[in-house]
């Protein structure tokens, strides 16, 4: 096993604005407001705010941000977020979920949550937070256009992307695409195959939970792989490697990081397994308490966005949950995926023991 690698992106100060929206005042005139009241003529924070031409520049404030995505492209979302509100301060820090969440948790315990929003892989870590009493409820404005699936029905967080787990392989090593799960199974690709740490990477965490509740899988499939010789490295940027190298011939991946290594250059291909897709949403969600709240917003109305969900499509292949944005051409859209997915509450309150037996049947 890779020794544990530990990334953390300098935080970015970024000159940004913050909007008044919900503290907008209602128009004196419905004409003006460009809308008519419903019963007693008052508006709501966000009917208001709808009303207010306010330029982005006119907004000031900070936000801090707690993910686990990539670099590159926390990069970008730095740069776009910058050029529209140039009189925000954002700042961001960023490592494996796993890690995120233990840093949240430590402050939590001592100084506080040094954070405005986290980012982060999967539900059921939001799920934990939710339970804790540490995210805030945001009706998100533009909640309708999203898929009801990717939305916590008490707005506590949202899906900003959609990635599902597949199989990656070499197509210097593989002639014909793999379709099923069972290739990491398979005599015949014996010490041949590499897949992400449960104990690093919150995707391999909620795929661990998901795998291991699905018919037809479920603990034997772990026992299984590691019996094959399944190589674990601690997260999908590992596996990719591995397999662009020719290291490994096939890989447990995300889609979204093996078409950015295909756009890249690489000999790999991607397939969806027949047995469906483990997927996980990048959930964002603004934390209970922030004294950065109207920036937060700010940022999460930014993230969810047609506009950068258009972006996050074209550059990262990061499939929208929105119904108005198109994924890429050759990636699956939502609806014509085999999603499987197990209850997060459930997943988040199994998580740990997942983690330990996992950690005892791979390294115990």
């Amino acid at each position: 096993m890779r020794k544990k690698i530990y990334k953390a992106a300098l935080p970015i100060a970024v000159m940004l604005a913050l909007t008044a929206c919900s503290q907008a005042e209602e128009p004196e005139t419905a004409e003006a407001a460009g809308t008519t009241a419903a019963t007693s003529g008052a508006m709501n924070e966000e009917q208001a705010s709808a009303t207010e031409e306010i330029a982005p520049e006119d907004f000031t404030g900070s936000v801090m941000l707690y993910t686990s995505s990539s670099d590159d492209y926390m990069t970008d979302i730095a740069m776009m977020f910058n050029e529209k509100y140039p009189n925000i301060e954002f700042e961001y820090y960023r490592s494996g979920t796993e890690e995120v969440v233990s840093k949240i948790l430590t402050e939590e315990k001592s100084s506080g949550v040094q954070c405005d929003v986290i980012m982060l892989a999967d539900t059921p870590t939001f799920e934990m937070f939710k339970e804790d009493g540490m995210l805030m409820k945001y009706d998100y404005p533009e909640v309708d256009m999203m898929y009801e699936e990717f939305v916590d029905p008490d707005h506590m967080y949202f899906g900003t992307a959609v990635a599902s787990t597949g199989i990656v392989y070499n197509t210097n090593l593989v002639t014909e695409a793999p379709t099923s799960l069972s290739v990491f199974t398979d005599p015949a690709n014996a010490n041949n195959c590499v897949m992400p740490s449960p104990l690093y990477s919150g995707t391999a965490a909620y795929n661990l939970g998901v795998y291991t509740r699905t018919d037809g899988l479920g603990w034997d499939f772990y026992q299984q792989m590691k019996d094959n010789g399944m190589q674990v490295v601690n997260g999908n940027g590992g596996v990719i490697d591995a397999v662009a190298n020719g290291e490994k011939a096939y890989g447990m991946c995300l889609d979204t990081d093996t078409n950015v290594a295909i756009n890249n250059g690489s000999p790999l291909g991607f397939a969806y397994p027949e047995e469906g897709c483990s997927s996980i949403c990048d959930p964002i969600a603004i934390i209970e308490g922030t004294e950065n709240e109207e920036a937060a917003k700010i940022f999460v109305d930014f993230m969810l966005s047609k506009e950068v969900r258009e972006f996050a499509s074209e550059n990262y292949f990061k499939t929208a949950p929105r119904k108005d944005v198109e994924p890429q051409e050759g990636i699956l859209s939502i609806d014509e995926r085999t999603i499987i997915s197990v209850d997060p509450k459930e997943l988040n309150e199994t998580k740990e023991q997942d983690k330990e037996a996992f950690d005892t049947m791979y390294n115990g």
